[in-house]
């Protein structure tokens, strides 16, 4: 039996592993992209970036209208302003992208993610920061669905209600930047939509768990675990591309 022209089991496992991935996203501001991309590009690298993209977007609505009066809007506009470059350039170049290179794409961000995430820098949010990490974000977004680092590290200092809800206002209104630059460059295909609609359930799934269980995680404990599966999940991407 197959779903979208996956096998059932590894349907399942995709879409098993987007509501991990969206549960944590919602209640921390990070954690689809990252979680979610290698194992997608592991089972189909159609799922890349187009699947990833549009189930951003009713995540991040969610949870950027659930705590707009956090939003930190001067930033959000400004990293808007910044990804404007960003998907341009990645739009212009995602058609020449081949399987090995998207797989190495997504495996060498998030893994670069998780290590300048341990390291545990502190940026400071100004405006040319903001800047270069909103196109840094645009580009990494719209060619590997992986956006979320470079946003994440310039507000992780700052309070989970703030983080959570610019980082989701961001993505939000980027992630429809990056859709309609797929669509207009022809990279939005009938298999990509067909893939999306594998995930879209745990999509909406998750936003309800993460509603219910946000306050009650500890953050210093989820976010050691979860960079631990990202880097697991990047690793064995990397190994299959390579190999």
């Amino acid at each position: 039996m197959t779903v979208a022209g996956l096998p059932l089991l590894v349907a399942i496992a995709c879409a098993l592993v987007v509501y991990v991935g969206t549960t944590v996203q919602a209640s921390l501001g990070i954690g689809l992209g990252m979680l979610s991309s290698p194992v997608l590009a592991l089972a189909d690298t159609d799922f890349i970036p187009v699947a990833i993209i549009i189930s951003v977007i009713p995540l991040s609505s969610t949870v950027a209208w659930s705590e707009r009066e956090h939003v930190d809007r001067r930033g959000a506009a400004l990293l808007l302003i910044g990804r404007i470059p960003g998907v341009v350039i990645a739009v212009l170049l995602v058609a020449s992208f081949s399987d090995t290179a998207l797989g190495l794409m997504v495996s060498g961000s998030v893994i670069a993610a998780v290590v300048v995430s341990a390291v545990g820098r502190k940026f400071v949010a100004g405006p040319a920061t903001l800047l270069v990490a909103g196109g840094a974000s645009g580009f990494m977004a719209t060619t590997t669905g992986v956006g979320g680092p470079p946003v994440a590290l310039t507000y992780q200092h700052d309070t989970p209600e703030t983080m959570r809800s610019t980082i989701s206002t961001f993505f939000a209104v980027g992630a429809l930047m990056s859709l309609v630059g797929l669509v207009l460059a022809g990279e939005v295909s009938r298999r990509s939509l067909e893939l999306t609609a594998v995930l879209i359930p745990s999509v909406v799934l998750g936003i309800v768990t993460a509603a219910r269980v946000k306050h009650r995680l500890n953050a210093d404990l989820v976010r050691p675990a979860i960079l631990a599966l990202c880097l697991l999940s990047a690793t064995a991407l990397l190994i299959r591309t390579l190999a």
